[in-house]
């Protein structure tokens, strides 16, 4: 979009009033405007390529943690799977001494 905004305003801007039957007002507020538009242009591509830097930044950040829950998780399940079998060694062999 940026280039085909360059490209029409470079053909306007090179116009002479003449040629447009614009007044010299005119032609002084467009290029205002042209180079005001190139300047949001220009803002807004370096903004892009922040906002891009920072997703990718927050999705790595987002895979670590990912992973980190996983890790997380399956000790839980085997700690949770050892205190069970624990229990129940405890609870047969309190039932065998009762025998």
């Amino acid at each position: 979009m940026e280039s085909l905004w360059k490209n029409y305003s470079m053909e306007q801007i090179n116009k002479t009033p003449s040629d447009v039957n614009w007044s010299a007002d005119t032609t002084e507020r467009f290029h205002d405007s042209a180079r005001q538009i190139d300047h949001v242009a220009s803002d807004l591509a370096v903004h892009e390529a922040q906002c891009e830097e920072r997703w990718k930044t927050t999705f790595t950040r987002l895979d670590t943690i990912d992973v980190t829950l996983q890790k997380m998780d399956s000790r839980m399940l085997s700690v949770g799977g050892t205190i069970i079998m624990f229990l129940a060694g405890v609870i047969a062999a309190l039932l065998n001494m009762g025998s």
